[in-house]
């Protein structure tokens, strides 16, 4: 997601030139003495200082996604172009949207009349009560669906924003942008892609572009690959997000700030609920019997009074191989006197012990019917995760593959970690 505008000169905060004169004697001055990993660490706590005094922000500006198969010309590559706009005003305006021909396919936000969070491809909405925002920087990109992450003031900065997990091996350079018939100066950095890794099922970020203007404290342009398995091989995806009209400070118009659920879209009560429809976060956890490899069974209800992780997972399913090394490591860390980690297939006996010949996890492999899996679980989609309390109580139900952050929150929802 992403958005900006600037106010004449004139009346931009004084807070802002701190930092920013610190930043352009660094970028100007500075670069026989800095090394670009130092000018980019600068550029990013300049920028994070500047945004810490935005109150207010409205940015519109246009989205390309091109993807093709690793090998393939780009010009096989299947392209979009979409379209988003943002706006703040902080303690508890947002809204966010990205649109494909003027339809919206996702669009977030809260205002006086309440929360929501609509993602038209599942049809789905939630809508919930006003929300006071967060301001957290470095939770601004991660979409994650809880209302800490989704009701982010900084949100519709978040893809505009200097990531922090990389920094640059050669010197920025100077680029001018045209923003609302004016040209802006940026500082441009490029940034390398992390080593490929073959193992790896998650997405792996490649080299990556972004035009920093100084002035402001966050991106007017940022281009970012990505290298995805997908089920037909390797497929690189290359986004471009470009602003083209921005406003920092001001009052958004309040009309910005709400939304009405389009007619025949499932309305969900939570948002756990917009993409797990058949949450069973605060049930009892149905009792289910499972067969360890040495043969021996016990019943889920056997282990009440401990903390429960179960884990619904099969040795075919990518993404719950690429979950499995998280539940191991806190397998590890935890132990069984705070979590019990149960993790249950129900494929043959054979085909478990031949994956735990080349995997040797260290989480409890069980098997289980089927028919408890889909039918008392509702597992028609792994990995499915179930954080269950000491009194048996279903904590947390999650669907898909859980980075280690994820699975760290969910079990502290029934008291596990700090």
């Amino acid at each position: 997601m992403l958005r900006l505008n600037l106010p004449p000169s004139g009346r931009r905060s004084a807070a802002l030139f701190p930092a920013f004169i610190a930043l352009a004697c660094l970028v100007a001055c500075g670069s026989g003495k800095s090394t670009p990993a130092e000018t980019y660490a600068a550029a990013r706590a300049a920028s994070a200082k500047q945004l810490e005094g935005l109150h207010a922000y409205e940015v519109q500006g246009t989205l390309h996604l091109a993807s093709r198969q690793v090998g393939a010309d780009s010009t096989a590559a299947e392209k979009a172009d979409l379209t988003f706009s943002t706006a703040a005003r902080w303690p508890d305006r947002l809204t966010m949207t990205q649109a494909d021909k003027g339809e919206p396919i996702l669009t977030l936000g809260a205002g006086a009349g309440g929360s929501w969070f609509f993602y038209a491809p599942m049809r789905a909405a939630y809508q919930g009560g006003p929300v006071k925002l967060s301001r957290d920087l470095a939770a601004a990109a991660d979409m994650q669906l809880d209302e800490a992450h989704v009701f982010n003031f900084y949100g519709g900065l978040g893809q505009l924003l200097l990531p922090d997990d990389r920094e640059p091996v050669e010197a920025p350079v100077t680029e001018s942008l045209t923003i609302d018939g004016r040209q802006v100066k940026c500082t441009v950095f490029s940034l390398p892609g992390l080593p490929p890794d073959p193992t790896a099922q998650a997405p792996v970020p490649g080299p990556s572009r972004w035009w920093l203007d100084p002035a402001s404290g966050f991106c007017l342009k940022a281009m970012a690959s990505m290298n995805i398995k997908g089920r037909d091989g390797e497929y690189i995806q290359e986004i471009t997000y470009t602003v083209t009209s921005r406003t920092l400070g001001g009052s958004p118009a309040e009309d910005k700030f709400a939304f009405t659920a389009p007619e025949g879209v499932r309305v969900a009560a939570s948002l756990e609920q917009l993409t797990n429809p058949d949450t069973m976060t605060g049930q009892l956890a149905p009792d289910a019997v499972f067969t360890g490899l040495d043969g021996k069974t016990f019943k889920l209800s056997d282990l009440r009074g401990k903390v429960v992780f179960l884990d619904l997972w099969a040795t075919w399913c990518g993404p719950c191989r690429m979950e499995m090394p998280h539940l191991d490591a806190l397998n590890k860390e935890f132990g069984p006197d705070k979590v019990l980690f149960i993790c249950a297939s129900n494929e043959e006996q054979p085909v478990i012990e031949a994956f735990l010949k080349k995997n040797p996890y260290s989480m409890r492999i069980v098997r289980i019917s089927a028919d408890d899996a889909h039918t008392k679980f509702k597992a028609d989609s792994i990995p499915s995760g179930f954080v269950i309390d000491k009194d048996g109580v279903i904590r947390a139900h999650m669907v898909g593959a859980q980075s280690e952050a994820q699975l760290r929150k969910a079990l502290s929802l029934a008291g596990v970690g700090g």
